[in-house]
């Protein structure tokens, strides 16, 4: 399985899972803003995310740094590696290799590698069938609103609830257990929901070929999101939906699996339903059919 999924699958016993993403400085991350510590732990779950959204089981990783102007403060480094070793190990992955350069902005290019008894088992974008559900396993709007706060768009709300949010955003969990257990209890199609649950969504549907339509009213948000949207102007429920770097998984799945994922463990919130006919995407809040905002999710620039 090559490129249109969460991560490459490579045809083997037991079958090769790979997946790589980039995180650059002031696309992706900002230093003023972003504990060291913290940009270990997010670039490594970011691709952790990614073999979750398979169901692989997790092993390896290679991680390529570029160092900006200036360099890199003993300590910064340090932290740097202790952020990637603490999640690492609580996954059993060993940081394997990589490359060290430097560059006109500092880029962390990590390449994660899992593994699946059988490759066919991986769960893709393209299983989604008429008449399952579309669930997600966590709340939305988290990462977004500790953004918003980070940027200095709103005051910040109690403290709790803004620590909460700015770890959202900064130290995102993968979902790896839970991806196991969806593969395991009959997941029909499955991503990860890094650039926003409309976004997202609407790459499943297009690579399933079929309609889905998602009920607003149902997204579940993270604590403290309805408060920042409201000060944002926006309505909580599009705010959750469209943020993006929640990794969540985004999951299609039988009705009847349902009981089946929650009673493994996998805490699933139904948002929607799957249709033949299109590809598209349809939101409606409370039966009432919402236009499709003009913005829907992080979209790549490229």
């Amino acid at each position: 399985l090559g490129v249109g999924d969460d991560a490459a699958v490579l045809a083997g016993a037991p079958g090769v899972v790979v997946t790589t993403d980039v995180m650059v400085e002031d696309v992706h991350f900002r230093r003023a803003t972003t504990p060291m510590r913290d940009l270990g732990h997010k670039a490594l779950a970011v691709n952790l995310s990614d073999l979750a959204a398979m169901g692989a089981d997790p092993r390896a990783a290679l991680v390529g740094l570029v160092v900006p102007p200036g360099g890199l403060e003993v300590a910064d480094h340090d932290a740097l590696r202790a952020g990637m070793d603490e999640l690492a190990a609580a996954h059993g992955v060993t940081i394997a290799g990589g490359d060290l350069t430097s560059g006109p902005a500092m880029v962390l290019a990590v390449t994660a590698i899992g593994v699946l008894d059988d490759p066919a088992s991986a769960v893709t974008r393209t299983g989604a069938t008429d008449g399952d559900v579309l669930a997600v396993t966590g709340p939305l709007g988290g990462a977004a609103a500790g953004l918003a706060l980070l940027d200095g768009r709103i005051a910040p709300p109690e403290p709790s609830a803004e620590v909460a949010l700015l770890d959202a955003h900064r130290r995102p969990a993968p979902r790896v257990g839970f991806g196991r257990a969806l593969r395991r209890t009959g997941a029909h199609a499955m991503l990860d929901c890094s650039d926003g649950l409309i976004v997202d969504a609407g790459r499943m549907a297009s690579a399933s070929g079929v309609r889905l339509e998602i009920a607003l009213e149902a997204v579940p948000l993270a604590p403290g999101v309805a408060r920042v949207a409201a000060a944002l102007g926006r309505e909580a429920d599009l705010f959750a939906a469209t943020g993006g770097d929640d990794y969540e998984l985004i999951v299609a799945m039988a009705p009847a699996d349902v009981p089946r994922a929650r009673a493994a463990g996998v805490e699933l919130h139904l948002v929607g339903h799957v249709r033949a006919g299109g590809p598209s995407l349809t939101l409606a809040r409370h039966g009432r059919t919402v236009e499709t905002p003009a913005h829907p999710g992080w979209v790549h620039d490229v």
